[in-house]
């Protein structure tokens, strides 16, 4: 019965924790030693416990690091299959795609608990690059 209580109110100190670190308005720089290892430890949490990275990543709700896994897979596999669709002509969107799921932040940090840095599960993707010889590549709008 202790061994259940004692769980509990860790617990309870723990999310305690986690929703006033957010809160507080120093930059992870200027944070104290203490403050930094406790935006450490929930990052780590937040990394890996369902629900806690869509305080800091709203698109990630299964833990960041599995959100990310999930992303890049799923890129790939659209990577793959525009890329046969194509004809293995549009090397530029297959890499935009590519680049969606694979770039970006992998984990979570001190700094993107801090508030700091915004994390990036989905980044959006470069622009496309223009061939100066034939002028083709990044389409542009017509002219108003």
């Amino acid at each position: 019965m202790h061994v259940v209580r004692r769980t509990l109110i860790g617990i309870a100190v723990l999310l305690g924790s986690l929703a006033a670190a957010p809160a507080a308005s120093a930059s992870y720089a200027d944070a104290s030693g203490p403050r930094r290892a406790l935006y450490t430890t929930i990052a780590v949490a937040a990394n890996v416990l369902p629900g806690l990275s869509a305080l800091y990543a709203p698109t990630c709700l299964p833990g960041y690091v599995v959100c990310k896994i999930s992303f890049s897979g799923v890129s790939l596999m659209a990577a793959a299959g525009q890329w046969l669709l194509s004809g293995a002509q549009d090397v530029e969107q297959t890499r935009g795609i590519l680049h969606r799921g694979f770039a970006g932040d992998w984990y979570l940090t001190g700094r993107h608990v801090a508030g700091d840095l915004a994390p990036q599960p989905l980044p959006e993707p470069p622009p496309p690059t223009r061939t100066e010889e034939s002028g083709e590549g990044a389409w542009e709008p017509p002219p108003l």
